[in-house]
Formats: C-alpha cells, sequence, structure tokens
C-alpha cells in the first residue's frame, strides 16, 4: 500500500504538492525539492517481489526547469518513465522508497506523475495500488519549516585520478550521493558513522560535480567540488 506520512492512502488516490524545501543554494542557482512524503508498505506476514513505476502523466520533458527523482533500492533522476523491482519485507516501510521533484527557483514549473505498484509475478496486476501527484511550484508554494542545524563535517578532495572524503558524523549512517551539474546521480554509498575516509571508486571524468549527504528523511548538506 502506498502511505503518505502514516496515513495510509486510497487506491487512485491523487494528491498535489507545493510545499519545497531548499535543496542546494550556490550564488547563481538555488535548486528546491518538493516532497511527495509518499511510502510503500507490505502489509501481508511475508515477503513479496514487488514492483513499482514512475509514469509522467502531464509536464515538461526536457528537464531545462525541474527533473524527478525516484527511488527504490536505486535511484534515478530525469523526467522519463521508470520501472523498478525488488524485495519487501513482510509488515514493514521500504526505506528505499522515495520520490520528488527538483525545481530551480524562479522557474515555475507543473507536472503530473502516476506512482504504481504490484507484485511483480501478478500479471494480471490485480492488487496494483495507483497514486497521483501533482507537483506544483508557482508564486503561492510554500516554504517548509527549516532544517535541523546539524550537518557532518565533510571535506572533498582528490588524489590523483581519485575522489576523497574525509568526512565526520554523528551516530546516523548517511549516504553519499554524487551528481552532475544536470542532474545526473553518478554514484551513490552508504557511509558508516563516526570519523573517516571514503575513496570513491567510480572514476569521474573533469568537471564540476554536487556531493550531498542524506539520511534516512532527508538531505543533510551538499557541497560542489571540481574533478582536475
Amino acid at each position: 500500500m502506498f502511505y503518505r506520512g502514516n496515513q495510509p492512502l486510497d487506491d487512485n488516490a491523487e494528491l498535489t504538492v507545493s510545499t519545497y524545501q531548499i535543496y542546494l543554494a550556490e550564488d547563481d542557482y538555488t535548486i528546491l525539492s518538493l516532497e511527495s512524503d509518499l511510502h510503500l508498505k507490505n502489509i501481508t506476514d511475508k515477503n513479496v517481489q514487488t514492483t513499482v513505476t514512475q509514469t509522467i502523466m502531464e509536464g515538461p520533458l526536457d528537464g531545462e526547469t525541474g527533473y524527478l527523482s525516484f527511488c527504490f533500492e536505486n535511484c534515478y533522476t530525469g523526467n522519463v518513465n521508470r520501472t523498478m523491482s525488488g524485495i519487501m519485507q513482510a509488515n514493514s516501510f521500504s526505506e528505499g522508497y522515495h520520490a520528488n521533484f527538483y525545481v530551480y527557483e524562479g522557474k515555475y514549473n507543473r507536472i503530473k506523475v502516476k506512482y504504481e505498484v504490484y507484485l511483480t509475478n501478478d500479471i494480471s496486476k490485480t492488487d496494483k495500488k495507483t497514486v497521483t501527484v501533482t507537483y506544483l511550484y508557482d508564486e503561492n508554494a510554500l516554504t517548509p519549516v527549516n532544517k535541523p542545524d546539524f550537518k557532518p563535517a565533510l571535506n572533498v578532495f582528490q588524489e590523483g585520478s581519485r575522489v576523497q572524503f574525509n568526512y565526520a558524523f554523528d551516530s546516523s549512517v548517511y549516504q553519499l550521493e554524487i551528481y552532475n551539474l544536470t542532474g545526473q546521480k553518478m554514484a551513490q554509498h552508504l557511509l558508516t558513522s563516526g570519523a573517516g575516509t571514503f575513496t570513491l571508486s567510480e572514476r569521474l571524468t573533469k568537471g564540476i560535480y554536487l556531493c550531498v549527504i542524506k539520511n534516512k528523511n532527508q538531505t543533510i548538506a551538499t557541497q560542489k567540488f571540481i574533478v582536475k
């Protein structure tokens, strides 16, 4: 079933999201995130192979003014239809599911997206659940409360062709994500709590990238870095 927060949603529910948070702020641009706050829960008493889909009903396809982010075990960005599958544990929420829309401040935008979930081996999709979200960023969009003050210490540096991260966190486990400036995710890794140095296994080409630190609920910190 789809939930929003802790509340289950009826099948074919429709909702509009206009509340945003600042995802990344630079001198020349600011990226905002409109969060669907959708969650997936397996309400059965057994593990199930699950398929989820993202289908764009209306809205921009070029990504010039905004782009979707869709996660189920793995995360993908871009204004395209997607289908992903994975195992959901019995009687539990999927921590790997997330859906939102990134927009550029001042570039008002609207996109309508249908999300579906069903059992992978259910060819007729008799137990399919659907929710439709309209992400609406306009002059009436709302700014949410500020994020928590805590930010992990993070230093990005380059050794030869390898990119490394010195970090110091609290007791939580964080996720490191690397994006290029078009919003394409280039890498994703878990960083354990405490302090340490992490070497990125992926080899990035020369250019400017965004480093994003997340916990399971939200983005905690962002940092731009250059690969030479």
